[in-house]
């Protein structure tokens, strides 16, 4: 089956394929009509080296029992199919009404607390995932979907039941623990953490397009490899260190120095006191919510003399945290600083 060529309108065994969701990890995902039972579902043609053997893998592993949680993406069937006189192995999954956050993060900016939140949530996933003996092996923003608010894990126990017949380039290498490049076919709960530590930073700062991102890095391919990317990323003026500590430590080189388990991630997580989720309006405007406490507003305004920083709670003014400064970098300086320190508590 050629994965360059969109099948929509086409079907596939039972399955009448209404369109292209996108290429997911190791295969392309599609939205399809159930004609048997005539319900919409998300099926994901996986792309493996042998699609008998992928078949057995998947029926021993017992994903579909193994993976039910309410942050993980259902996974009904699966089943072989032939398509144009080829086999392919299809995997029929729940249909989510929502983005991908790898898709949010091109379309708008991505909040600190609200990316801190969705991590949190994911790692109620992970933890569950992992007591049943299954590492996911590809945590990416790609693989994260949310689905009326609530963020779920795609593609969890495909990974560690078909890892032998996975085409191995398709592996996400950017999120890759150091200790993979030794062996591509480690897959630990160390690993997992790596990813869910890269994943972390690529959300609270930002990064839409990750790939031309790490193209201005030099000598991005041996820091990847080396696991010393993380200490070579730069930092957003407005995440708080405690953030950037998680994130370090997570994706310590060291797979024994990162944290044992999604639950110590998890709780290293829930001691942050989370205050203000600031959100910009335009490059010298933010917004900032916190439950119970004042609609924030912070701004930059150009003087004749000196440039403003104001502040304002509930649309009033505040003098004491209002401030003018010489230039438009001081300014600037001073309202990223404003906003880290009250992100957190």
């Amino acid at each position: 089956m050629n994965k360059t060529v969109d099948y929509s309108g086409t079907t596939i065994g039972k399955y009448y394929l209404i369109s292209r969701i996108g290429n997911g990890s190791f295969g392309v995902v599609y939205k399809a009509f159930d004609r048997v039972l005539s319900v919409e579902k998300a099926i994901k043609i996986l792309e493996v080296s042998n699609p008998n053997e992928a078949y057995k893998l998947f029926g021993e592993a017992s994903i579909p029992y193994k993976c039910t949680h309410n942050n993980i993406v259902k996974i009904n069937t699966g089943e072989l199919l032939d398509f144009n006189g080829e086999l392919v192995f299809v995997v029929d999954m729940e249909l989510i009404n929502g983005f991908s956050v790898e898709e949010i993060l091109k379309r708008s900016a991505t909040s600190v607390v609200w990316s801190i939140n969705v991590v949190r949530n994911l790692l109620f996933a992970v933890e569950y995932s992992h007591i049943q003996g299954n590492i996911h092996r590809d945590i990416k923003p790609a693989n994260i979907l949310i689905d009326n608010g609530i963020p779920k894990l795609s593609d969890f126990g495909l990974a560690s039941a078909l890892g032998s017949v996975i085409i191995p380039w398709k592996w996400y290498r950017t999120h890759a623990a150091p200790e993979t490049f030794v062996n591509n076919s480690i897959a630990t709960v160390q690993t997992d953490i790596f990813a869910l530590g890269m994943t972390l930073y690529r959300m609270v700062n930002g990064i839409s397009d990750w790939n031309l991102f790490l193209s201005t890095i030099p000598n991005v391919e041996n820091l990847i490899i080396s696991g010393k990317l993380i200490d070579k990323l730069p930092k957003s003026p407005i995440v708080p260190d405690k953030v950037y500590r998680i994130i370090k430590k997570a994706c310590n080189k060291v797979p024994e120095k990162r944290y044992a388990s999604a639950t110590e991630m998890r709780n290293a997580i829930e001691k942050l006191l989370l205050m203000y989720d600031w959100k910009p309006q335009s490059e010298y405007h933010w917004i900032g919510y916190a439950i119970g406490e004042p609609v924030k507003e912070i701004y930059i305004e150009s003087k004749r003399n000196y440039v403003e920083v104001v502040v304002t709670n509930n649309n009033r003014k505040s003098s004491q945290d209002s401030r003018k400064f010489g230039s438009i970098l001081e300014a600037t300086n001073y309202m990223f600083e404003y906003i880290k320190e009250t992100t957190i508590r």
